[in-house]
């Protein structure tokens, strides 16, 4: 999505257009002869049509442990939930900046976003990291002890390892990807 276009603007300084757009396209399925409101219309229309959505890009709803995966260390350390969203390995998972000021008010869905050049950045953190430092940091009893979601006591450590770096290493080319076209990223953290 162009974060700096007209619509997306229009998007991000007022809660009620994302109210009304964020149950609509682009950023759910259209539905055969659905009409749609004029923001989703705009927003359409600045995207190119060849664009892809990826609705839900870590399938197996890992995302808690790509960033523990990314920085076991600092994870553990984590004190507070601005502590925590100022943290890079967070931002490369969940989107580098809250995408409107209102998002916070617990009135709209929490959304965050990347810029082409912060989706290069998350790409970089992921392709630079120390693959063999962080596999013996993580530990599937950890990630439990820190309440990670989709964590299970009989979880195996390499298998959760491996299934993790899978998905990092697919999500820095995703943002690779969308950077290489120019576009942003919104990330819905519901």
């Amino acid at each position: 999505m162009p974060l700096e276009s007209g619509p997306v603007r229009a998007l991000r300084a007022d809660p009620a257009l994302q109210r009304l757009a964020e149950d609509q396209p682009p950023f759910t399925r259209r539905w055969p002869d659905e009409v749609l409101p004029r923001i989703s219309e705009q927003l359409l229309a600045v995207v190119p049509d060849d664009t892809k959505w990826s609705l839900d890009f870590f399938e197996s709803r890992n995302f808690d442990q790509a960033e523990y995966l990314l920085d076991p260390i600092a994870t553990r350390t984590i004190k507070s939930w601005p502590q925590r969203e100022r943290m890079a390995t967070y931002r490369a998972i969940f989107g580098a900046q809250r995408f409107a000021l209102y998002t916070s008010d617990g009135c709209v869905t929490p959304w965050r976003c990347s810029s082409p050049a912060e989706l290069t950045a998350a790409a970089r953190l992921i392709d630079e990291l120390d693959v063999a430092a962080v596999r013996r940091e993580f530990s599937v009893a950890d990630m439990l002890e820190l309440g990670l979601y989709k964590v299970h006591p009989e979880d195996d450590d390499t298998e959760s390892f491996t299934r993790a770096l899978g998905d990092l290493r697919a999500w820095a080319d995703h943002c690779r990807g969308v950077a290489a076209r120019d576009l942003g990223l919104v990330i819905d953290l519901f």
